[in-house]
């Protein structure tokens, strides 16, 4: 990964933080996670969401292997958490895709 493609990744977590704590949600941002969520999202009355930030213009799946997918369904799943991929490539907006829409993962 480029250090400007680093550097918009890191900007596009933040900017997403902030849009999500307007919004009312209370944001942990977790810096180099490696696999783990970007994001943790809290919210009174709402289900607690587990976001995966990416920017790549690959697609959203490039830098997402089945590895990091399987990880984040299954953290999200002891944390009672909703798995999201924010997809967030340059010169466009963030798109929100659900688990149902991500590529299978083989076993």
């Amino acid at each position: 990964m480029s250090r400007g493609a680093q550097v918009r990744g890191i900007q596009r977590e933040r900017d997403l933080a902030n849009q999500l704590r307007e919004e009312g949600w209370f944001v942990l941002r977790a810096a180099g996670s490696h696999g783990e969520a970007d994001l943790i999202a809290l919210h009174v009355g709402r289900e607690p969401r587990m976001i995966e930030v990416k920017s790549t213009t690959r697609g959203p799946f490039a830098g997402f292997p089945p590895a990091d997918r399987r990880h984040l369904l299954e953290s999200a799943s002891q944390a009672g958490a909703q798995p999201w991929l924010v997809w967030w490539p340059k010169r466009s907006k963030p798109q929100w895709i659900p688990p149902n829409e991500w590529p299978a993962i083989k076993s």
